[in-house]
Protein backbone atom coordinates (compact mmCIF):
# COMPACT_ATOMS: atom_id res chain seq x y z
CA UNK A 1 0.00 0.00 0.00
CA UNK A 2 3.12 2.50 -0.80
CA UNK A 3 0.81 4.61 -2.64
CA UNK A 4 -2.07 5.12 0.09
CA UNK A 5 1.08 5.93 2.81
CA UNK A 6 1.56 9.10 -0.09
CA UNK A 7 -2.17 9.91 -0.65
CA UNK A 8 -3.51 9.52 3.19
CA UNK A 9 -1.16 11.49 5.48
CA UNK A 10 -2.34 14.48 6.86
CA UNK A 11 0.65 17.56 6.02
CA UNK A 12 1.66 20.45 7.56
CA UNK A 13 3.90 22.54 5.21
CA UNK A 14 6.99 23.99 6.38
CA UNK A 15 9.06 26.09 3.55
CA UNK A 16 12.03 24.70 2.43
CA UNK A 17 11.85 22.28 5.19
CA UNK A 18 9.75 19.58 3.78
CA UNK A 19 6.71 19.20 5.16
CA UNK A 20 5.74 17.47 8.61
CA UNK A 21 3.64 14.66 8.18
CA UNK A 22 1.23 13.62 11.23
CA UNK A 23 0.17 10.04 10.38
CA UNK A 24 -3.93 9.41 10.73
CA UNK A 25 -3.91 6.68 14.16
CA UNK A 26 -6.60 4.40 13.77
CA UNK A 27 -5.60 2.24 16.75
CA UNK A 28 -4.33 -1.52 16.35
CA UNK A 29 -6.79 -4.65 15.37
CA UNK A 30 -6.91 -5.58 19.08
CA UNK A 31 -8.12 -1.96 20.35
CA UNK A 32 -11.08 -2.12 18.06
CA UNK A 33 -14.22 -2.78 19.97
CA UNK A 34 -16.16 -5.44 17.12
CA UNK A 35 -19.39 -5.17 18.65
CA UNK A 36 -19.79 -1.69 17.41
CA UNK A 37 -18.34 -2.52 14.15
CA UNK A 38 -20.56 -3.57 11.28
CA UNK A 39 -19.79 -6.43 9.37
CA UNK A 40 -19.42 -4.80 5.97
CA UNK A 41 -17.38 -2.18 7.59
CA UNK A 42 -14.07 -4.07 6.58
CA UNK A 43 -14.68 -4.26 2.96
CA UNK A 44 -15.90 -0.54 3.07
CA UNK A 45 -12.56 0.67 4.15
CA UNK A 46 -10.79 -1.61 1.65
CA UNK A 47 -12.90 0.22 -0.81
CA UNK A 48 -12.16 4.02 0.23
CA UNK A 49 -8.59 2.88 0.65
CA UNK A 50 -8.34 2.12 -3.48
CA UNK A 51 -10.51 4.78 -3.80
CA UNK A 52 -8.07 7.51 -2.12
CA UNK A 53 -5.60 5.66 -4.11
CA UNK A 54 -6.81 6.21 -7.31
CA UNK A 55 -8.15 9.49 -6.61
CA UNK A 56 -4.22 10.35 -5.26
CA UNK A 57 -3.11 9.14 -9.24
CA UNK A 58 -5.31 10.96 -11.02
CA UNK A 59 -5.22 14.10 -9.33
CA UNK A 60 -0.97 14.48 -9.03
CA UNK A 61 0.34 15.77 -11.26
CA UNK A 62 3.72 14.99 -10.79
CA UNK A 63 2.71 11.12 -10.19
CA UNK A 64 0.25 11.05 -12.97
CA UNK A 65 3.40 12.49 -15.51
CA UNK A 66 5.64 9.43 -14.29
CA UNK A 67 3.04 6.67 -14.85
CA UNK A 68 2.96 7.87 -18.29
CA UNK A 69 6.00 7.33 -19.05
CA UNK A 70 6.90 4.69 -17.79
CA UNK A 71 4.08 3.21 -19.16
CA UNK A 72 5.70 4.67 -22.68
CA UNK A 73 8.80 2.94 -21.55
CA UNK A 74 7.20 -0.03 -21.09
CA UNK A 75 5.31 -0.11 -24.14
CA UNK A 76 7.78 0.63 -26.35
CA UNK A 77 10.29 -1.91 -24.76
CA UNK A 78 7.25 -4.62 -25.79
CA UNK A 79 7.01 -3.20 -29.21
CA UNK A 80 11.04 -3.38 -29.37
CA UNK A 81 10.91 -7.05 -28.41
CA UNK A 82 8.29 -7.98 -30.92
CA UNK A 83 9.94 -5.87 -33.73
CA UNK A 84 12.98 -7.98 -33.09
CA UNK A 85 10.63 -11.35 -33.24
CA UNK A 86 9.83 -10.17 -36.42
CA UNK A 87 12.96 -9.24 -37.97
CA UNK A 88 14.29 -12.31 -37.21
CA UNK A 89 11.50 -14.64 -39.13
CA UNK A 90 11.94 -11.96 -42.11
CA UNK A 91 15.37 -11.08 -42.75
CA UNK A 92 18.84 -13.22 -42.73
CA UNK A 93 20.67 -13.29 -39.67
CA UNK A 94 23.68 -11.40 -41.80
CA UNK A 95 21.39 -8.32 -42.63
CA UNK A 96 19.76 -8.49 -38.41
CA UNK A 97 23.45 -8.20 -37.62
CA UNK A 98 24.34 -5.44 -39.99
CA UNK A 99 20.80 -3.53 -39.26
CA UNK A 100 21.92 -3.88 -35.12
CA UNK A 101 24.88 -2.25 -35.63
CA UNK A 102 23.32 0.73 -38.27
CA UNK A 103 20.26 1.32 -35.66
CA UNK A 104 22.88 1.31 -32.85
CA UNK A 105 24.78 3.87 -34.38
CA UNK A 106 22.16 5.63 -35.52
CA UNK A 107 21.20 5.73 -31.70
CA UNK A 108 24.04 7.12 -30.25
CA UNK A 109 23.49 9.90 -32.53
CA UNK A 110 20.40 10.80 -31.91
CA UNK A 111 21.64 10.96 -28.15
CA UNK A 112 24.52 12.81 -28.82
CA UNK A 113 22.58 15.79 -31.38
CA UNK A 114 20.23 16.04 -28.53
CA UNK A 115 22.72 18.56 -27.17
CA UNK A 116 21.41 18.83 -23.32
CA UNK A 117 18.33 20.18 -24.86
CA UNK A 118 16.03 17.49 -23.70
CA UNK A 119 16.47 18.75 -20.33
CA UNK A 120 16.71 22.13 -21.51
CA UNK A 121 13.15 21.75 -22.39
CA UNK A 122 11.56 19.91 -19.28
CA UNK A 123 13.30 22.71 -17.09
CA UNK A 124 12.67 26.00 -18.66
CA UNK A 125 9.50 25.55 -20.93
CA UNK A 126 6.76 25.86 -18.17
CA UNK A 127 8.82 29.00 -17.48
CA UNK A 128 9.22 30.67 -21.22
CA UNK A 129 8.08 33.41 -22.00
CA UNK A 130 8.50 33.16 -25.38
CA UNK A 131 7.63 29.39 -25.28
CA UNK A 132 7.12 28.77 -29.30
CA UNK A 133 10.11 30.40 -30.10
CA UNK A 134 12.09 28.22 -27.51
CA UNK A 135 10.58 25.15 -28.61
CA UNK A 136 11.36 26.15 -32.74
CA UNK A 137 15.20 27.05 -31.78
CA UNK A 138 15.89 24.16 -29.72
CA UNK A 139 13.99 21.44 -32.24
CA UNK A 140 16.02 23.20 -34.76
CA UNK A 141 19.15 22.72 -32.83
CA UNK A 142 18.67 19.18 -32.22
CA UNK A 143 17.74 18.43 -35.89
CA UNK A 144 20.84 20.35 -37.53
CA UNK A 145 23.57 18.74 -34.96
CA UNK A 146 21.42 15.02 -35.50
CA UNK A 147 21.93 15.48 -39.28
CA UNK A 148 25.14 16.92 -38.75
CA UNK A 149 26.58 14.43 -36.42
CA UNK A 150 24.77 11.56 -38.88
CA UNK A 151 26.73 13.04 -42.12
CA UNK A 152 30.03 12.98 -40.30
CA UNK A 153 29.21 8.86 -39.12
CA UNK A 154 28.50 8.09 -43.13
CA UNK A 155 32.43 9.43 -44.03
CA UNK A 156 33.88 7.74 -40.83
CA UNK A 157 31.43 4.40 -41.77
CA UNK A 158 34.61 2.65 -43.76
CA UNK A 159 37.26 3.42 -40.36
CA UNK A 160 34.76 2.92 -37.39
CA UNK A 161 32.99 0.07 -38.99
CA UNK A 162 33.48 -1.78 -42.44
CA UNK A 163 30.49 -4.19 -42.94
CA UNK A 164 28.24 -1.13 -42.92
CA UNK A 165 30.02 1.27 -44.71
CA UNK A 166 28.01 0.25 -47.81
CA UNK A 167 25.97 3.29 -46.63
CA UNK A 168 29.15 5.24 -47.34
CA UNK A 169 29.40 3.71 -51.25
CA UNK A 170 25.77 4.90 -52.48
CA UNK A 171 24.29 8.37 -52.12
CA UNK A 172 20.42 7.26 -51.47
CA UNK A 173 21.30 5.14 -48.53
CA UNK A 174 23.72 8.02 -47.27
CA UNK A 175 21.43 10.63 -47.32
CA UNK A 176 18.56 8.75 -46.51
CA UNK A 177 20.76 7.91 -43.24
CA UNK A 178 21.49 11.58 -42.13
CA UNK A 179 17.09 12.65 -43.00
CA UNK A 180 16.13 9.25 -41.43
CA UNK A 181 18.43 9.99 -37.93
CA UNK A 182 17.68 14.12 -37.71
CA UNK A 183 14.27 12.97 -37.79
CA UNK A 184 14.09 10.58 -35.00
CA UNK A 185 16.50 12.97 -32.74
CA UNK A 186 13.40 15.28 -33.52
CA UNK A 187 11.52 12.35 -32.02
CA UNK A 188 13.10 12.52 -28.81
CA UNK A 189 12.99 16.47 -28.02
CA UNK A 190 9.57 16.19 -28.91
CA UNK A 191 9.29 13.92 -26.16
CA UNK A 192 10.10 16.48 -23.55
CA UNK A 193 8.38 19.26 -25.02
CA UNK A 194 5.46 16.88 -23.70
CA UNK A 195 7.00 16.34 -20.72
CA UNK A 196 7.19 19.85 -19.80
CA UNK A 197 3.86 20.95 -20.06
CA UNK A 198 2.56 17.99 -18.27
CA UNK A 199 1.00 15.63 -21.49
CA UNK A 200 3.40 12.46 -21.10
CA UNK A 201 0.31 10.46 -22.19
CA UNK A 202 0.65 12.04 -25.46
CA UNK A 203 4.22 10.19 -25.70
CA UNK A 204 2.46 7.17 -25.30
CA UNK A 205 0.06 8.05 -28.38
CA UNK A 206 3.04 9.16 -30.12
CA UNK A 207 5.64 6.52 -29.57
CA UNK A 208 3.69 3.43 -28.55
CA UNK A 209 0.84 3.65 -31.07
CA UNK A 210 1.90 5.48 -34.27
CA UNK A 211 5.87 4.85 -33.69
CA UNK A 212 5.39 1.44 -32.90
CA UNK A 213 2.71 0.59 -35.39
CA UNK A 214 4.94 2.07 -37.97
CA UNK A 215 7.96 0.14 -37.19
CA UNK A 216 6.19 -3.32 -38.08
CA UNK A 217 4.10 -2.07 -40.92
CA UNK A 218 7.53 -0.74 -42.47
CA UNK A 219 9.21 -3.72 -41.80
CA UNK A 220 6.81 -5.82 -43.63
CA UNK A 221 6.88 -3.09 -46.49
CA UNK A 222 10.84 -3.21 -46.43
CA UNK A 223 11.04 -7.09 -46.35
CA UNK A 224 13.23 -7.66 -49.25
CA UNK A 225 15.82 -5.03 -49.24
CA UNK A 226 18.25 -6.80 -46.38
CA UNK A 227 19.96 -4.98 -43.76
CA UNK A 228 18.82 -0.58 -44.63
CA UNK A 229 15.57 -2.01 -44.84
CA UNK A 230 15.18 -3.05 -40.93
CA UNK A 231 17.31 0.30 -40.18
CA UNK A 232 14.52 2.14 -42.33
CA UNK A 233 11.73 0.54 -40.57
CA UNK A 234 13.20 0.88 -37.25
CA UNK A 235 14.12 5.15 -37.96
CA UNK A 236 10.42 5.28 -39.88
CA UNK A 237 9.08 4.68 -36.91
CA UNK A 238 10.77 7.33 -35.10
CA UNK A 239 10.44 9.69 -38.18
CA UNK A 240 6.22 9.05 -38.22
CA UNK A 241 5.94 9.52 -34.19
CA UNK A 242 8.14 12.69 -34.35
CA UNK A 243 5.75 13.87 -37.51
CA UNK A 244 2.76 12.75 -35.10
CA UNK A 245 4.39 14.61 -32.26
CA UNK A 246 4.61 17.82 -34.57
CA UNK A 247 1.02 17.59 -35.13
CA UNK A 248 -0.05 17.23 -31.79
CA UNK A 249 1.74 20.46 -30.78
CA UNK A 250 0.32 22.39 -33.49
CA UNK A 251 -3.28 21.11 -33.25
CA UNK A 252 -3.80 20.90 -29.37
CA UNK A 253 -0.80 22.81 -27.63
CA UNK A 254 -1.25 25.48 -29.86
CA UNK A 255 2.25 25.47 -31.38
CA UNK A 256 3.30 27.69 -33.96
CA UNK A 257 7.26 27.53 -35.11
CA UNK A 258 9.02 31.32 -34.54
CA UNK A 259 12.48 31.35 -36.90
CA UNK A 260 12.84 34.81 -35.22
CA UNK A 261 15.43 35.45 -32.80
CA UNK A 262 16.87 31.68 -32.75
CA UNK A 263 20.02 32.40 -31.47
CA UNK A 264 18.91 35.56 -29.09
CA UNK A 265 15.84 32.80 -27.62
CA UNK A 266 18.72 29.77 -26.82
CA UNK A 267 21.22 32.01 -25.87
CA UNK A 268 20.60 32.41 -21.62
CA UNK A 269 20.21 28.63 -21.74
CA UNK A 270 22.85 27.50 -23.26
CA UNK A 271 24.93 27.20 -20.34
CA UNK A 272 22.70 25.08 -18.73
CA UNK A 273 21.88 23.00 -22.22
CA UNK A 274 26.44 22.63 -22.28
CA UNK A 275 26.33 21.36 -18.86
CA UNK A 276 23.52 18.69 -18.83
CA UNK A 277 25.05 17.45 -22.43
CA UNK A 278 28.54 16.71 -20.85
CA UNK A 279 26.79 15.43 -17.77
CA UNK A 280 24.74 12.68 -20.25
CA UNK A 281 27.51 11.94 -21.79
CA UNK A 282 29.42 10.98 -19.20
CA UNK A 283 26.52 8.88 -17.80
CA UNK A 284 26.94 7.20 -21.13
CA UNK A 285 30.19 6.53 -21.01
CA UNK A 286 30.07 3.58 -18.27
CA UNK A 287 26.97 2.24 -20.26
CA UNK A 288 28.94 1.82 -23.36
CA UNK A 289 32.44 0.63 -21.70
CA UNK A 290 31.38 -1.78 -19.21
CA UNK A 291 30.34 -4.76 -21.92
CA UNK A 292 33.23 -4.65 -23.89
CA UNK A 293 35.63 -5.16 -20.38
CA UNK A 294 33.44 -8.05 -19.60
CA UNK A 295 33.63 -8.91 -23.16
CA UNK A 296 38.10 -8.50 -22.92
CA UNK A 297 38.24 -9.68 -19.40
CA UNK A 298 35.35 -12.63 -19.35
CA UNK A 299 34.39 -13.55 -22.09
CA UNK A 300 30.99 -13.46 -24.53
CA UNK A 301 28.85 -16.09 -22.39
CA UNK A 302 29.77 -13.80 -19.67
CA UNK A 303 28.79 -10.59 -21.88
CA UNK A 304 25.47 -12.15 -22.34
CA UNK A 305 24.52 -12.66 -19.05
CA UNK A 306 25.41 -8.92 -18.32
CA UNK A 307 23.26 -7.71 -20.84
CA UNK A 308 20.49 -9.68 -19.89
CA UNK A 309 20.83 -8.54 -16.26
CA UNK A 310 21.85 -5.13 -16.90
CA UNK A 311 18.70 -4.77 -19.77
CA UNK A 312 16.16 -5.46 -16.77
CA UNK A 313 17.80 -3.26 -14.04
CA UNK A 314 17.67 -0.44 -16.62
CA UNK A 315 13.67 -0.84 -16.45
CA UNK A 316 13.77 0.43 -12.56
CA UNK A 317 16.38 3.55 -14.00
CA UNK A 318 14.30 4.75 -16.24
CA UNK A 319 11.07 3.85 -14.22
CA UNK A 320 13.15 6.43 -11.86
CA UNK A 321 14.17 8.87 -14.26
CA UNK A 322 10.90 9.12 -14.80
CA UNK A 323 10.37 10.47 -11.84
CA UNK A 324 12.83 13.23 -11.96
CA UNK A 325 11.89 14.64 -15.18
CA UNK A 326 8.08 14.84 -14.03
CA UNK A 327 10.09 16.49 -11.16
CA UNK A 328 11.60 18.71 -12.69
CA UNK A 329 9.07 19.70 -14.64
CA UNK A 330 6.31 20.50 -11.95
CA UNK A 331 9.23 22.13 -9.75
CA UNK A 332 10.65 24.55 -12.60
CA UNK A 333 6.04 25.87 -13.55
CA UNK A 334 6.39 26.67 -9.30
CA UNK A 335 6.81 29.91 -8.52
CA UNK A 336 8.89 28.31 -5.05
CA UNK A 337 10.07 25.39 -4.74
CA UNK A 338 8.36 23.89 -1.45
CA UNK A 339 8.78 21.65 1.25
CA UNK A 340 5.13 19.97 -0.77
CA UNK A 341 7.01 19.56 -4.31
CA UNK A 342 10.27 17.85 -2.29
CA UNK A 343 9.23 15.98 -0.31
CA UNK A 344 6.07 14.56 -2.58
CA UNK A 345 8.97 13.72 -5.19
CA UNK A 346 10.63 11.67 -2.14
CA UNK A 347 7.71 9.82 -1.61
CA UNK A 348 7.02 8.47 -5.08
CA UNK A 349 10.59 7.50 -5.30
CA UNK A 350 10.05 5.84 -2.37
CA UNK A 351 6.61 4.44 -3.36
CA UNK A 352 8.37 3.37 -7.00
CA UNK A 353 11.84 2.13 -5.42
CA UNK A 354 11.11 -0.29 -2.55
CA UNK A 355 8.17 -2.18 -3.84
CA UNK A 356 9.48 -3.02 -7.28
CA UNK A 357 13.30 -4.12 -5.94
CA UNK A 358 11.32 -6.14 -3.51
CA UNK A 359 10.00 -8.20 -6.31
CA UNK A 360 13.29 -8.28 -7.98
CA UNK A 361 14.41 -10.27 -4.56
CA UNK A 362 11.21 -12.47 -5.03
CA UNK A 363 10.82 -13.08 -8.66
CA UNK A 364 14.21 -11.79 -10.25
CA UNK A 365 14.97 -15.67 -10.98
CA UNK A 366 11.57 -15.78 -12.99
CA UNK A 367 12.63 -13.34 -15.19
CA UNK A 368 15.81 -14.18 -16.15
CA UNK A 369 14.49 -17.69 -16.56
CA UNK A 370 12.50 -16.73 -19.03
CA UNK A 371 15.54 -16.03 -20.94
CA UNK A 372 16.92 -19.76 -20.25
CA UNK A 373 18.23 -21.62 -17.09
CA UNK A 374 21.98 -20.73 -17.75
CA UNK A 375 20.68 -16.88 -17.54
CA UNK A 376 19.05 -17.55 -14.41
CA UNK A 377 21.57 -19.76 -13.10
CA UNK A 378 24.31 -17.22 -13.63
CA UNK A 379 23.13 -14.29 -12.93
CA UNK A 380 20.55 -14.06 -10.27
CA UNK A 381 23.02 -12.40 -7.72
CA UNK A 382 23.66 -9.71 -10.37
CA UNK A 383 20.55 -8.65 -11.20
CA UNK A 384 19.47 -7.99 -7.78
CA UNK A 385 22.87 -5.64 -6.69
CA UNK A 386 22.21 -4.09 -10.00
CA UNK A 387 18.51 -3.53 -8.91
CA UNK A 388 19.93 -2.43 -5.58
CA UNK A 389 22.08 0.65 -7.20
CA UNK A 390 18.29 2.24 -8.09
CA UNK A 391 18.35 3.75 -5.04
CA UNK A 392 21.49 5.59 -4.92
CA UNK A 393 20.51 6.55 -8.84
CA UNK A 394 17.32 7.51 -7.61
CA UNK A 395 19.13 9.89 -4.76
CA UNK A 396 21.51 11.56 -7.26
CA UNK A 397 18.41 12.18 -9.53
CA UNK A 398 16.56 14.00 -6.83
CA UNK A 399 19.42 15.97 -5.49
CA UNK A 400 20.79 16.53 -9.62
CA UNK A 401 16.63 18.38 -9.74
CA UNK A 402 16.77 20.31 -7.34
CA UNK A 403 20.45 21.90 -8.32
CA UNK A 404 18.69 22.16 -11.34
CA UNK A 405 15.91 24.12 -10.27
CA UNK A 406 17.44 26.17 -7.37
CA UNK A 407 21.22 26.96 -8.59
CA UNK A 408 23.18 27.67 -11.43
CA UNK A 409 26.16 26.21 -10.01
CA UNK A 410 25.66 23.16 -12.04
CA UNK A 411 29.35 21.94 -12.59
CA UNK A 412 29.22 19.52 -9.71
CA UNK A 413 26.80 17.57 -12.06
CA UNK A 414 29.57 16.80 -14.59
CA UNK A 415 32.20 16.03 -11.62
CA UNK A 416 29.99 13.71 -10.42
CA UNK A 417 29.62 11.88 -13.33
CA UNK A 418 33.09 11.39 -13.81
CA UNK A 419 33.97 10.38 -10.38
CA UNK A 420 31.04 7.73 -10.73
CA UNK A 421 32.82 6.80 -14.21
CA UNK A 422 36.36 6.81 -12.74
CA UNK A 423 35.00 4.10 -10.35
CA UNK A 424 33.17 2.19 -11.81
CA UNK A 425 35.15 1.75 -15.10
CA UNK A 426 38.17 1.35 -13.29
CA UNK A 427 36.33 -1.25 -10.40
CA UNK A 428 35.01 -3.39 -13.55
CA UNK A 429 38.29 -3.64 -15.27
CA UNK A 430 40.28 -4.67 -11.78
CA UNK A 431 37.33 -6.79 -10.56
CA UNK A 432 35.91 -8.30 -13.82
CA UNK A 433 37.88 -11.84 -13.21
CA UNK A 434 36.34 -12.31 -10.07
CA UNK A 435 33.18 -12.33 -12.15
CA UNK A 436 29.98 -10.71 -12.43
CA UNK A 437 28.98 -9.83 -9.26
CA UNK A 438 32.10 -7.78 -8.74
CA UNK A 439 31.26 -5.83 -11.68
CA UNK A 440 27.73 -5.48 -10.77
CA UNK A 441 29.30 -3.95 -6.87
CA UNK A 442 31.67 -1.59 -8.87
CA UNK A 443 28.34 0.11 -10.90
CA UNK A 444 26.56 0.09 -6.72
CA UNK A 445 29.98 1.39 -5.30
CA UNK A 446 30.18 4.37 -8.51
CA UNK A 447 26.85 5.39 -8.52
CA UNK A 448 26.67 5.90 -4.75
CA UNK A 449 29.81 7.77 -4.68
CA UNK A 450 28.29 10.09 -7.23
CA UNK A 451 25.54 10.92 -5.28
CA UNK A 452 27.57 11.93 -2.40
CA UNK A 453 29.26 14.06 -4.34
CA UNK A 454 26.16 16.06 -5.97
CA UNK A 455 24.09 15.29 -2.42
CA UNK A 456 27.02 17.91 -0.24
CA UNK A 457 26.38 21.03 -2.30
CA UNK A 458 22.38 20.42 -2.70
CA UNK A 459 21.96 19.53 1.12
CA UNK A 460 23.79 22.86 1.93
CA UNK A 461 21.74 24.92 -0.82
CA UNK A 462 18.22 23.55 0.82
CA UNK A 463 19.61 24.42 4.47
CA UNK A 464 20.85 28.07 3.45
CA UNK A 465 17.03 28.28 1.62
CA UNK A 466 15.54 27.30 4.95
CA UNK A 467 17.54 29.38 7.00
CA UNK A 468 16.80 32.52 5.03
CA UNK A 469 13.28 31.45 4.95
CA UNK A 470 13.17 31.50 8.72
CA UNK A 471 14.87 34.69 9.13
CA UNK A 472 12.56 36.39 7.27
CA UNK A 473 9.30 34.74 8.34
CA UNK A 474 11.06 36.10 11.87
Amino acid sequence: MALLALADPETTIVPFSGPTVQLRYTGSPESVDRRHVPESAEPTEKASRWTAIWRFVRTDPMLRNALFLIVNSGIQAGLGFAFWIITARLFSTESVGLASSLISASNLIMFLGLLGMNTTFVRYLPIAKHRNRLITAGISLVAVGSAALALGCVVLLPIISRPISFVTHSLPLAIGFVLLTAGAGVNLITDSVFIAAGKSQYNILVDGVVGGGAKVILLFALAGVGAYGVFGAASGGFVAAAVASLFLMIKVMRWRPEFKNLGQTLKPVLNFSGISYAGNVLALLPILTIPLIILDRIGASSEAYYFVAYQLATLLYQAVFSVEQSFLAEGAGADVLNGTVLMRSIRILIALCVPAFILVILFGHQLLAAFGPKYANNTGSVLIVLAAAVFPIAASLWFSTVLRLVSNKLGVLVWANAVTDVIVIGLAWVWAPRGLEAVAVAWLIGETAGCVIVAVPTVKILRKSRSTRHHHRA
